[in-house]
């Protein structure tokens, strides 16, 4: 190598350098991720006790801070997705590309340990032991485990199975409802979506029937043609694997929302809400077009006036399986524990609620903080 181009190579690598350097000096930082669907680091305050804990919290929430706000993040995430993949690798950032041509994304499932996954379950139980009508309790298994046939070899963290038998295992004042075997049985169709960790309306369809089935209703079974309302979603595990090659998924609706009244509590207060918001089936979070997003409650009114009243104790699977609710009952009070601090049992004895649905995916029952509430 001669001493012109080591001089070139190394003008260049400092240029590189500076350009970044002033990118992330010059350019504001960034509230929110549309790509990852999350809010991002913002800079933390330097004080005498952040820099001086034996945590290091300063350092830690800076180290946060330097990677969600790098310049270019959303660029460098999917130019090392294709180096990952280009070598052989089969993950990128927490996500498992599936063996159908790396178009399948898993995200990783990491098990409680016996003694975490008791605790939780406590809570679900206290819930029952609270309050004077049927509680039932399911967990709705991810494509880690119905699609476990197009996961990488060897792929670890990856196994719901002990945390799901110990969830049907455990319960003593409530009644579990099996979501696994019917998933499973049509594990060969549309269940997932291959970009994102939600079920599709498909596999909320098959939910639907089980949890009517297992709580003693008829559910209206459905034989038209879902309705396609976008060819274009690209999901949450698609943002955080980078993976730039993936077909996006196909997004369908099948109940009308015609005589349904939804009552939105984004910020508290009562607001009209919808049903479906197609608002967002021109943004990146096309899924909060069910119901329009996390909110810490929603009531949902169907003029089946005969019809008992369920309160969903739900996470965000629950947004695209509460139109098919609509056909069994008066009324749904879908209450987000993340953002909602009322005594659920309190809730139960002022809304006249006859029947409680305890509803989560396996990988957020054992990781939500929040579950104590039930409890309360």
């Amino acid at each position: 190598m001669s001493k012109g181009y080591a001089r070139f190579i190394t003008a260049f690598f400092c240029l590189f350098l500076a350009a970044f350097l002033v990118a992330n000096l010059v350019l504001p930082d960034r509230e929110f991720s549309p790509e990852e669907n999350r809010y991002l680091a913002q800079r933390p305050e330097l004080t005498l006790e952040s820099i001086t804990d034996d945590e290091g919290t300063f350092m830690t929430d800076f180290e946060d801070y330097h990677s969600d706000q790098f310049a270019g993040r959303d660029f460098w995430i999917g130019l090392k997705a294709w180096g990952e993949r280009l070598t052989g690798k089969q993950e990128n950032n927490g996500v498992y590309f599936g063996t159908d041509g790396a178009q399948t994304l898993f995200a990783q499932f990491t098990s409680p340990t016996a003694e975490d996954m008791a605790q939780r379950l406590s809570y679900v139980n206290a819930l029952g032991e609270n309050v004077d009508v049927p509680v039932w309790f399911a967990l709705i298994p991810g494509k880690v485990t119905v699609w476990s046939d197009l996961l990488p070899a060897g792929a670890p963290l990856a196994d719901e199975s002990g945390a799901l038998e110990q969830a049907a295992g455990s319960c003593v004042s409530v009644q579990w409802i099996d979501l696994v075997t019917p998933l499973m049985d049509h594990k060969d169709e549309y269940v997932f979506y291959r970009t994102d960790h939600h079920w599709t309306t498909l596999g909320a369809y098959y939910g639907y029937l089980a949890l009517m089935e297992g709580m003693g209703l008829e559910p209206v079974e459905f034989t038209g043609t879902p309705e396609l309302v976008s060819d274009s979603f690209l999901g949450t595990t698609y943002s955080a694997a980078g993976a730039k090659w993936v077909k996006p998924d196909e997004m369908y609706r099948w109940i009308p929302e015609d005589g349904v009244k939804v009552t939105s509590y984004f910020t508290g207060m009562p607001e009209e809400g919808a049903l479906y918001v197609d608002s967002f089936l021109a943004e990146k979070d096309k899924y909060s077009s069910f119901l329009g997003g996390v909110q810490p409650l929603c009531v949902v009114e169907t003029g089946h006036t005969d019809a008992p009243k369920l309160l969903l104790v739900r996470d965000s699977y629950s947004d695209c399986l509460t139109p098919f609710l609509t056909q069994n009952f008066s009324e749904i009070h879908l209450f987000d524990l993340r953002n909602n601090n009322m005594s659920l049992s309190a809730y139960v004895e002022e809304n006249g609620i006859d029947q409680v649905l305890v509803l989560y995916s396996t990988a957020n029952f054992t990781t939500d903080g929040n579950l104590f509430k039930m409890g309360i």
